[in-house]
């Protein structure tokens, strides 16, 4: 095999290359005139891989990003920066060359990169699978453009690198070929740890194709069992070094364990066989509608490898069965790299498909499923099995038109020409579709562009940007945790993000996969009510003013307080700017409702169990201080569930049912536990038979006390209702403080004893 790599093939490969720089000219032309003027996507985690990998060029070094999560910043393996090229960009910008003013054109640039790129690795695989040079080249460049991964272009440009996947099986290729010499494995190992240091996802799914190779080895190929303690070296040892590094540079102990997503951005045979873009996927929706497969699944093999691989799977079984040469059923007679690779691109296919973790009965399979839960979108590991799939489909097609020529069967032969054609236009298709998606937004130059910063006219106000600590934008947003799920406007994140990157100051807010529960419970705490101390401001480094940055947008009841804490500065069409002093922020209502107590608890009289209302109005407060769980809040005792279910927090009558109007359930949560906040509902039965529900989100709560979250559902009482249910719906539940109140009333009641006691309204404590 090593007289096909000879210097004619290298120059094939140059053709390839060359074809696939006009064809990408032609798709993309526009965009290669003028990189840095287009947005691929002007929202979501395409503006975010933008800002943040900006932001590190221009004001980070090392392993720590700024730029978001104020005032403790960010692992830069976390945030959408792609390490290896902010690292690169930055070492530029600190000699000399401003990088970092180009970050849009330089990252859109390296991603289309990939479709040139791409097809070259594959005409190298093509060409070990014993196919011609000119029909290499022609299925190269039909795989390349058609590749999954050029569907990213307008989402996640760190994982549109098409030709990670192909280049990491041709490692795997080459090491089958000669598993005595060390090169390959080397090479596999370097390139799997330079591609881990753009997206760790790649260096996980390479790894997991580099196994499933040695399980299928180690079945068919007994001769290669003396080998097989290298491969797994070169798989294992790359995911070693990565966990090693992360655990001695990431400080951070309470990301989130359980990661949304594992059973829901999984792949589906329709998203692997089926078309996903274009008129033949409106055509095909028209005739059989599905509907709720992930984007995350995509890996699209077109309509003619799928009909192969059927083909292949019903006549190689029924040859098989005839003949009755049972070994031969999971062995068809292809190149070795073509079947090993067919076998454990299939593995991993499977995995894609959420399998075992979705099978009834494998709960608990997912309970443990650990470092697996992390790569949460199972989807992407269907990614190998398009090339090989699709490098299998061309070399069966290739060897069907042999086959026929050689029995004079020339019109038969012919149709390869249709299948071919046919190909090409499917991936035609969906490649000019995302170059449409691609080229509509402009201006992208102005982004990174200091003299259209909104923060430039604070000089209208005699101000500067070195006035300020941090930006705190508005629309609010914190995601990353899978817990809280404060999303922002689409303006407050784009206005926030433009700031931020041009004039360096950091973000008081957070977008950022699998973020510290504990520092987002810091930051949302900044919305809390004034019955809640700020505890996240004992971390500032400085007494700085915060930077307000209102968009006109909807704000909520605690966004809007915070704007009146604050002098507005400057007023454009765009956004606002206000200061916001933190001593403003810091200032609680404690002192104040201390004495409203003292003063209303000598004329009010107690009820039974020590509660005293302001209203006549009938309340009820369960403080589960029996409960097992003595994990509780303000003492010992809380309820706990870990199973995922409802849980029933009260079943009864409304505490007086003569009264009638708005009420609210109230309850904490502890924001600690293994999972997110789940919902929580109050279901109301009335005595003429029909029923009523209110439910919320937790995960829009944000009234934060230490390691809790208050979660409020409002409800109405109407005349007749005989009983209310309180649930709620969460895995590993830990709840404390329930309290069922009419609207406008305030409970005030005593925990502890002796120098513990403390006084509580509306389960708020008022004393230390």
């Amino acid at each position: 095999m090593s007289s096909i790599l000879r210097k004619p093939h290298w120059l094939g490969m140059g053709g390839v290359a060359l074809a696939a720089m006009v064809l990408t000219a032609v798709l993309f032309g526009p965009v290669l005139l003028n990189p840095n003027d287009f947005y691929f996507n002007p929202g979501g985690d395409m503006l975010q891989s933008y800002y943040v990998t900006a932001f590190y060029a221009m004001f980070d070094e090392g392993a720590r990003f700024t730029g978001m999560n104020y005032p403790y910043g960010e692992h830069f393996n976390y945030p959408n920066l792609q390490p290896l090229v902010a690292a690169t960009m930055g070492f530029l910008q600190r000699h000399g060359v401003p990088a970092a003013r180009y970050t849009v054109g330089i990252t859109n640039l390296l991603a289309l990169s990939s479709l040139v790129i791409t097809p070259g690795v594959l005409y190298a695989v093509l060409r070990r699978t014993r196919l011609p040079v000119l029909y290499a080249g022609l299925l190269a460049l039909i795989i390349g453009f058609m590749s999954p991964q050029v569907l990213r272009l307008d989402g996640h440009l760190s994982l549109s690198y098409a030709w990670f996947v192909p280049w990491l099986w041709y490692c795997i290729i080459r090491m089958q070929e000669a598993p005595s010499r060390w090169r390959w494995y080397a090479v596999f190992i370097g390139s799997i740890l330079l591609i881990g240091a753009v997206m760790p996802y790649f260096l996980a799914l390479g790894c997991a194709f580099l196994l499933g190779h040695v399980l299928v080895l180690a079945w068919q190929q007994p001769a290669m069992r003396r080998w097989l303690g290298r491969l797994v070296l070169a798989a294992v040892l790359p995911l070693l070094l990565f966990r090693g590094y992360l655990w001695a540079t990431d400080h951070v102990t309470d990301r989130p364990p359980n990661p949304y997503g594992l059973l829901v951005f999984v792949a589906t045979p329709s998203t692997v066989f089926m078309p996903i873009v274009g008129p033949f996927h409106d055509w095909w929706q028209e005739q059989w509608p599905s509907e709720g497969d992930s984007v995350e699944g995509y890996a699209y093999v077109g309509l003619v490898s799928t009909l192969a691989l059927a083909a292949s799977l019903v006549l190689g079984t029924a040859v098989v069965l005839a003949r009755r040469q049972w070994r031969r059923l999971g062995r068809p007679a292809v190149p070795l790299h073509l079947r090993t690779g067919l076998w454990a691109a299939s593995l991993l296919l499977i995995f894609s498909f959420g399998v075992p973790f979705k099978w009834h009965g494998f709960g608990w399979l997912t309970e443990h499923a650990g470092q697996v839960k992390q790569f949460r979108s199972l989807g992407r590991f269907a990614w190998p099995f398009y090339y090989v799939g699709t490098t299998y489909t061309a070399y069966c097609l290739y060897r069907l038109w042999r086959y026929l020529r050689l029995r004079r069967l020339g019109a038969l032969a012919l149709m390869g020409v249709t299948l071919l054609l046919f190909w090409g236009v499917e991936a035609w298709l969906q490649v000019t579709e995302e170059a449409a998606k691609v080229m509509t937004s402009t201006g992208a130059s102005a982004f990174l562009d200091p003299a259209t910063n909104l923060i430039s006219r604070l000089t209208w106000n005699n101000r500067r940007i070195s006035d300020f600590q941090a930006i705190l934008p508005l629309p609010y947003y914190n995601i990353g945790t899978d817990k809280f799920d404060l999303s922002g406007s689409g303006q407050s994140i784009f206005q926030a993000y433009k700031a931020s990157a041009t004039s360096g100051l950091p973000l008081l807010a957070n977008h950022t996969p699998r973020s510290s529960v504990g520092q987002a419970l810091q930051h949302v705490q900044l919305f809390s009510s004034p019955m809640v101390p700020k505890e996240l401001l004992a971390h500032f480094p400085n007494n700085k003013p915060l930077l307000l940055l209102v968009t006109p947008d909807y704000l909520t009841e605690a966004e809007q307080r915070l704007v009146s804490l604050a002098h507005l500065l400057v007023q454009t069409p765009e956004a606002s700017l206000y200061e916001l002093p933190v001593a403003a922020l810091a200032a609680t209502a404690l002192p104040r409702e201390r004495a409203k107590a003292d003063s209303l608890l000598r004329t009010l009289k107690a009820r039974p169990g020590g509660i005293v209302a302001t209203t006549p109005a009938g309340v009820l407060v369960q403080g589960f201080d029996k409960a097992p769980d003595r994990r509780g809040r303000l003492g010992a005792g809380a309820f706990y569930e870990p199973k995922d279910q409802f849980s029933t927090l009260y079943d009864g009558p409304v505490p007086a049912p003569a009264d009638t109007g708005r009420y609210e359930a109230s309850v904490w949560i502890n924001g600690q536990t293994a999972y997110g906040f789940g919902n929580m509902r109050v279901k109301m039965y009335y005595a003429d038979g029909h029923g009523a529900e209110s439910v919320v989100d937790s995960r829009k709560a944000n009234e934060v006390q230490g390691d809790w979250v208050r979660i409020v559902v409002p409800f109405r009482v109407q005349p007749g209702l005989q009983r209310i249910e309180v649930l709620y719906e969460n895995h590993d539940l830990l709840a404390d403080d329930l309290l069922i109140r009419p609207v406008g009333t305030d409970v005030y009641y005593y925990t502890g004893t002796g120098t513990r006691r403390r006084l509580i309204k509306n389960t708020y404590p008022l004393t230390p």
